[in-house]
């Protein structure tokens, strides 16, 4: 038997080679990949979220001053609203414009009897999933109003 040098413990049969030296590492790489796409899920997640709800109610607030936009000569006479269409959607594209400062891909306003819907896209850049590939996401919401006149309905 060769005498020991050094602090290296002596090979014993007990005590062979550790062939699985180094899977610690391995291990912790994994693990941390896996934490830093659930933080990006959480970050990225919310802002996506963030963007729904202020886009929604950007969308709602110019469905309702297109709403607004009703032909004052049916009121005359009678209480039967109609909506006048262009100046429904011209009022709220106008309020989209006047008011937010976003990035929208693209605005539809649409007028069907006396309701008026906006529906809008925006992209949301992504800060941690963009290193997995996925640069954006895109959001599309609509908001909807009705013109009427009075108080009708309850809760």
């Amino acid at each position: 038997m060769k005498p020991r040098t050094g602090n290296r413990p002596a090979r014993s049969p007990a005590r062979p080679d550790r062939p699985e030296r180094g899977s610690t590492s391995v291990f912790a790489v994994c693990v941390v990949a896996v934490l830093m796409l659930l933080a990006g899920l959480c970050i990225d997640g919310g802002r996506v979220l963030n963007a729904r709800t202020t886009l929604t109610d950007v969308c709602e607030q110019a469905a309702r001053a297109g709403a607004q936009e009703v032909l004052t000569e049916g009121l005359r006479g009678s209480l039967d609203v109609v909506l006048d269409p262009g100046a429904a959607r011209t009022a709220a594209r106008t309020y989209l414009a006047s008011t937010t400062d976003m990035d929208l891909g693209g605005v539809s306003v649409t007028t069907s009897g006396n309701t008026v819907t906006v529906t809008a896209h925006q992209q949301v850049p992504t800060l941690m999933l963009s290193m997995l590939g996925m640069r954006s996401v895109t959001v599309t919401v609509s908001g909807t109003a009705e013109a009427e006149s009075g108080i009708a309905g309850g809760l």
